[in-house]
């Protein structure tokens, strides 16, 4: 068994349990159960995100997090956007400047972000070409 054959889970501190619950939950169509510290939430697959109760922790990053994967960019940024969930916008002299709907073309990839309860950055993506 090579490290290639291993399920990889994210963790993300937080600061209010509950409310980050609600977000990835409600918005984000996520369901879960109890973790140590904290709450595991199940993705695709045998992905996991795991919510970390640790307020210290939370909302210090400036990158993504986490960073799904979708086949549909435009009808998940909508789905996000009906959810409630308010999409990143980037103007001119960004590298990575989006359209009005939060998304950017990059080289192999479409993406946008958006913020949970910390303030910490969550991406959706779509893979081009």
């Amino acid at each position: 068994m090579g490290i290639e054959s291993l399920n990889v889970g994210a963790v993300i501190p937080v600061s209010d349990l509950a409310a980050s619950r609600r977000f990835y939950e409600s918005k984000l169509g996520l369901r879960g159960e109890p973790a140590p510290g904290g709450w595991a939430l199940h993705a695709g697959g045998e992905t996991r995100l795991f919510l970390l109760d640790v307020p210290d922790y939370a909302g210090r990053a400036d990158w993504p997090l986490a960073s799904f994967r979708t086949d549909n960019l435009d009808r998940t940024v909508a789905e996000l956007a009906d959810a409630g969930v308010e999409l990143e916008l980037m103007g001119d002299g960004d590298p990575y400047q989006t359209d009005e709907r939060g998304i950017a073309e990059l080289e192999g990839m479409r993406i946008a972000w958006f913020r949970d309860p910390d303030g910490q950055v969550i991406s959706v993506f779509e893979l081009s070409g």
